[in-house]
């Protein structure tokens, strides 16, 4: 399988796991992280990964915008999804720690790849072109 195609298989997988965790009834009681936004934190991480599989998925000819309109446009689709859900709701708030996961997500990607790791190849995961051939 190549690298591209398994990422995408490994992001279609999460996005089922997001979709079976949300569709969950939450039940009342302690929250899952009892820290003051625990739930946030967890809706922020959640995107984080999200987000780095996105980018990892190469999609496009601007990967990195890709990922992030894709990540927004799934945590949004899953806020909406739980209003059906019983003892569910959606939040903007949520939407918008799941937005800023992946958003930070993808500005590490583009700040660790700007540093020309050695095998790295900056130019495709930023412009979706193969910067050794000038494709």
């Amino acid at each position: 399988m190549k690298k591209k195609a398994f990422w995408r298989v490994i992001l279609l997988l999460y996005a089922g796991l997001i979709f079976a965790l949300s569709s969950l009834p939450f039940r009342g009681g302690e929250p899952l992280l009892p820290v003051p936004y625990g739930d946030k934190i967890l809706h922020f991480a959640e995107f984080f990964l999200f987000g780095l599989l996105a980018a990892a998925s190469s999609f496009g000819r601007k990967p990195i915008l890709t990922a992030f309109l894709l990540a927004a446009f799934y945590a949004g689709t899953d806020e909406f999804h739980q209003l059906f859900v019983p003892s569910r709701d959606a939040s903007f708030a949520d939407w918008g720690a799941d937005i800023g996961g992946a958003l930070f997500a993808l500005l590490l990607v583009v700040l660790f790849l700007r540093r020309s790791l050695p095998g790295a190849r900056p130019g495709f995961i930023l412009t979706g072109q193969d910067s050794d051939k000038g494709e």
